[in-house]
């Protein structure tokens, strides 16, 4: 019974965050304490009714580029600790089972068991994958917490530094928001190179 009233609050908090996003995303854009800045962007991480990037440029653009990246950092992070944990304790047994009878699935959790913290840091870099994705495939191979949130925290400065950014100084210099994203690949290249031959080799 507790399994399914978490699937239904979670579904119903989408639901809800869908019909207000407009009212959530104006909001947003006043004045508020940093408690709620927090818990907003951790909700939206949490039900991304729209997509995130977005909510970190707007943040860059209202509060400025580090305070931004800052907030944004904060609630995401916070926002995979409470997925990763509701995954792995109410739906571990399922979730494991689910792995397990894909083999495919059940190779590639047997690669990332062995380097939980790189493999981490691999999908939060990489800019196709579902952030949702990495925080519930995380709780269901039952990654170890501190490996998962310290390789998320780290994983996701690269891409939320350059998105607040953008929405703090794209309109005032596009010059140098070119050469964020030029900056941007370049990590994201390097790094992604480094971890992977690390990773799954």
């Amino acid at each position: 019974m507790r399994k399914w009233l978490a699937a239904i609050l979670y579904v119903s908090g989408t639901i809800t965050a869908f019909i207000y996003r407009y009212d959530i995303l104006s909001w947003m854009k006043e004045d508020h304490p940093l408690v709620l800045l927090i818990g907003t962007a951790t909700l939206l991480a949490m039900f991304p009714v729209v997509p995130y990037k977005a909510v970190i440029s707007l943040f860059g653009y209202a509060y400025g580029s580090v305070a931004g990246a800052a907030i944004c950092w904060a609630a995401t992070t916070l926002a995979a600790a409470l997925m990763f944990g509701g995954v792995k304790y109410l739906f571990k047994d399922r979730a494991r089972a689910y792995l397990a009878s894909v083999p495919s699935l059940a190779k590639f959790t047997e690669a990332v068991e062995r380097r939980p913290f790189a493999s981490v840091i691999l999908a939060r870099l990489a800019p196709v994958i579902p952030q949702t994705a990495v925080n519930v495939y995380a709780g269901a191979a039952a990654l170890p917490f501190w490996n998962f949130l310290a390789a998320t925290g780290i994983g996701k400065i690269p891409g939320i530094a350059l998105f607040a950014f953008l929405g703090g100084n794209a309109l005032q210099s596009p010059a140098s928001a070119v050469a964020a994203i030029l900056l941007y690949l370049a990590v994201l290249g390097l790094a992604w190179l480094g971890l992977r031959s690390r990773t799954f080799k």
